[in-house]
């Protein structure tokens, strides 16, 4: 199950897809061909809206679609559950998967900062690059006791990302697609 968020929770907005606003109840009494209907209708809208999620993303941050892909679950819609719902890992995405760039942040040359994109526009993350090292990994400096510490960077989150792609016009996009699924499958249910 998962966590609620709180008013300043930093969990990414999920995506509910919701069948039926009434009860479980209201859901049992209906016909079990509209039953099959809606359940089959909901998990091939979590299914597109997730896929269509993970292209957004991948071209948005310019990021592998397999990272984000394993990154998106579904839960999908059963008969004991008329709903079905997105939820984003918020794991780290490691910098290999991004395609991000360097700009010197200092006078001496030897740290620069990551800028990946996010919208459309450069978004500095946490972390630096020695532009004079050899292998050029991101590094984040931490203190452990009095001590300056430097350690290979973890990556990014896909959160900013999600919650830029997840809003209204995505909603309503869901809501008139899951409407035409439904009496698509709907109509193919009375037929047989």
């Amino acid at each position: 199950m998962p966590r609620k968020r709180g008013r300043n929770s930093r969990l990414p907005n999920g995506v509910t897809i919701d069948g039926l606003s009434e009860s479980l109840k209201a859901f049992k009494a209906l016909p079990a061909a509209t039953r099959r209907a809606m359940t089959t209708a909901l998990n091939e809208q979590a299914s597109a809206t997730r896929s269509q999620l993970i292209d957004d993303i991948s071209a948005d941050g310019q990021v592998r679609k397999t990272a984000v892909r394993s990154r998106i679950t579904v839960e999908k819609a059963n008969k004991d559950q008329p709903s079905a719902s997105l939820t984003l890992s918020r794991s780290p995405v490691p910098f290999k998967s991004w395609q991000y760039s360097t700009e010197m942040e200092d006078s001496t040359g030897t740290r620069a900062s990551i800028w990946i994109r996010k919208g459309g526009q450069r978004m500095r993350v946490y972390g630096f690059v020695n532009p004079k090292g050899r292998g050029k990994t991101p590094l984040v400096r931490y203190r452990k006791g009095s001590q300056q510490r430097l350690r290979r960077a973890s990556g990014w989150t896909l959160k900013n990302h999600w919650n830029h792609q997840v809003n209204g016009e995505l909603r309503t996009r869901i809501a008139f697609d899951l409407q035409q699924r439904f009496l698509a499958r709907l109509a193919k249910e009375r037929a047989t």
